[in-house]
């Protein structure tokens, strides 16, 4: 009898790979996952529940763009949805209004935007809006700002209670900048301007700067290192400098871009952008690095659905980027279908995930927000169901929308296993597979593919595992044959063995956890004989 030969699987920190040649897959790269999460350490598990913050709808016309973390009196989480502005303290939401029965308008295209200075929150209400607005959480209403433009501030004995009509704010260098402006009646879609020294409501008519170049019209901000950037739909630029007499514009892509500050996230030490067409990217304050790779084929086979506007949604939450993208191969999608979660601490280039909600949406507009009692949370929209979103709710295994648990689709397929050689065909024999211990017993679906065909339905063979909920205690078998547990559950391990893959040259396995249980494994050890090759 030949040599019967192992190889063993523990390390999936390559993450999901969109490439369409299976060869050019690592061993530690899944062509195909939904709504499993990548162990650094290596292994897979289902991700944690998803689930709504507020019992609450929010009211009116639901056409989120992004929440905002704010920090006064008592924490505020944001919302910018639409033509108005939602405020909570962690449980339903109600508007922002600068006078009884008059809520904040908004005009912006992409929703409120937001600025933190202190205790008070600064809002731009759009270079169309009424006024700009300031507001702390301990006040029932927000201030108004007089437009800056025709009315400026001088230097000496500056009034206050000013700020010009913008689309964009962001605090930069002890000052607020706006971009995208109207003064005095005139648009001034690509300038840059920025306040007095420490004193946000005051400004002076000269202390701007015209960003040409790229496109008409700045279309967000973002601080990094020290740098101001700014972009624009077919250009990013810098200025840089501390002050008004040495701030500089400097050119850093002329190729790349961003069509919305709702596709900019700031992360510690760079920011995320999505320039269309090309993809993710982060700039880290020197360079401006690709990081999508792996999941360019869904532009260059147009995956992306063309009945859904920009923007695309990216946001960071938990030290890992949210990309949300209405994949569809149909192009009929109107909102985001996936969100492809970029982990940039796994592996040596990071790793992407694919999650969905059970109603498959990708959420948008993320934060990370603490409460008045110190909980963490990371908080994001629900696209088309008016509810704030809690997820990585790592205890939880099924999901709440809008008050129904409900359990979801999760699975993993590993790429062509041919025991390094595709020429020679074998038998593949009952494999062993580390699965984590669960809290909730559940199947999991095992379908196993030969010969490099993975279209639906042709699977060889399907076989099921039964997972039994991890007990109280250390577990050092079970007395049944074929399986053996230690650890203490839910963190042990439970080795199963399979059923026989088949003869064939490679095969490839797809594994599909239960909708309302915890599930995961460690490592797949495959078993094989290689067969007499023949010329």
């Amino acid at each position: 009898m030949a040599q019967i030969l192992l190889e063993r699987y523990d390390d999936f920190t390559g993450g999901l790979n969109l490439r369409a040649d299976q060869f050019l897959l690592a061993k530690n790269e899944s062509p195909e996952m939904l709504n499993v999460e990548i162990d650094p350490r290596g292994g897979v598990f289902s991700r944690g529940g998803m689930q709504r913050l507020h019992t609450t709808a929010v009211a009116g016309t639901w056409a989120p763009n992004r929440l905002h973390a704010f920090y006064s009196a008592v924490p505020v989480i944001m919302l910018a949805n639409s033509t108005k502005v939602y405020r909570s303290t962690g449980s339903d939401f109600s508007t922002l209004a600068y006078s009884p029965g008059n809520d904040i308008a908004t005009a912006n295209a992409d929703g409120a935007s937001f600025a933190n200075w202190g205790s008070d929150l600064y809002i731009s209400t759009g270079r169309t809006g009424t006024a700009g607005y300031k507001w702390d959480s301990s006040s029932t209403y927000a201030t108004a700002l007089t437009a800056s433009g025709p009315t400026y501030q001088a230097y000496v004995s500056p009034v206050g209670g000013h700020m010009p009509k913008a689309e964009h704010n962001i605090v930069h260098a002890n000052k607020m900048f706006v971009a995208n402006t109207r003064e005095n009646g005139v648009d001034y879609p690509d300038r840059v301007r920025w306040s007095h020294e420490g004193l946000p409501s005051d400004w002076m008519e000269d202390d701007y700067i015209e960003v040409k170049g790229g496109g008409t019209g700045i279309n967000g901000l973002a601080v990094v290192q020290g740098q101001l950037v700014i972009f624009k739909a077919n250009a990013i630029y810098l200025i840089v400098g501390t002050e008004s007499a040495n701030f500089t514009v400097v050119e850093l892509s002329t190729t790349l871009g961003c069509s919305s500050r709702n596709s900019i996230a700031t992360a510690e030490q760079g920011v995320f952008f999505y320039s269309t067409p090309e993809g993710l990217f982060y700039y880290n304050g020197s360079v401006v690095e690709d990081v999508f790779d792996a999941l360019r084929p869904l532009v260059d086979d147009r995956k992306l659905s063309a009945a859904s506007l920009e923007p695309y949604s990216v946001s960071y939450v938990g030290r890992r980027v949210w990309l949300a993208l209405p994949t569809d191969p149909d192009a009929a999608a109107t909102f985001p279908t996936f969100n492809y979660v970029f982990d940039p601490t796994i592996g040596n280039k990071g790793a992407y995930m694919q999650f969905a909600t059970h109603d498959d949406k990708g959420l948008i507009g993320g934060i990370n927000w603490t409460d008045s009692n110190n909980d963490n949370y990371r908080l994001f929209i629900h696209p088309t169901e008016a509810y704030i979103i809690k997820v990585d709710l790592y205890r939880e295994i099924k999901d709440n929308i809008t008050g129904t648990l409900t359990g979801f689709e999760s699975y993993y397929r590993t790429g062509w296993i041919d025991g390094r050689t595709y020429a020679q065909r074998k038998m593949f024999r009952r494999p062993d597979i580390a699965f984590k211990q669960v809290k909730t017993a559940g199947t999991v679906n095992i379908k196993v593919f030969h010969d490099y065909e993975e279209t639906p339905d042709s699977e060889r063979k399907t076989f099921n595992v039964a997972l039994g909920a991890g007990g109280d205690g250390m577990r050092w078998g079970t007395g049944v044959w074929g399986t053996g547990k230690w650890g203490l559950p839910p963190e042990g391990v439970e080795i199963i063995n399979g059923s026989n893959l088949g003869f064939c040259r490679s095969i490839c396995l797809l594994f599909t956890g239960p909708v309302a249980s915890d599930w995961g494994f460690d490592s797949i050890a495959i078993k094989y004989n290689n067969r007499k090759m023949t010329g």
